[in-house]
């Protein structure tokens, strides 16, 4: 059983907090398909977890950068 580093973790969590900003981001652009369909603002709010998971990637990338070239 292999441990993973925290740069792992924190690269992994980044990729799940993008998935599920752009299934929120899909979800809140039905409307602009579907004119019928009513969504609350806070669809548009949680669209932004992609932006935010792409940043939690960049950071795990970068600790992970820095941990192989300290070796």
């Amino acid at each position: 059983m292999s441990t993973a580093s925290s740069a792992d973790r924190v690269l992994r969590a980044g990729v799940a907090v993008t998935v599920v900003g752009l299934a929120f981001t899909l979800v809140a652009i039905l409307p602009l398909v579907f004119p019928g369909i009513s969504l609350p603002g806070a669809m548009w709010f949680l669209s932004m977890l992609t932006g935010v998971g792409l940043v939690i990637v960049f950071v795990g990338l970068a600790l992970g950068s820095r941990t192989r070239r300290s070796r």
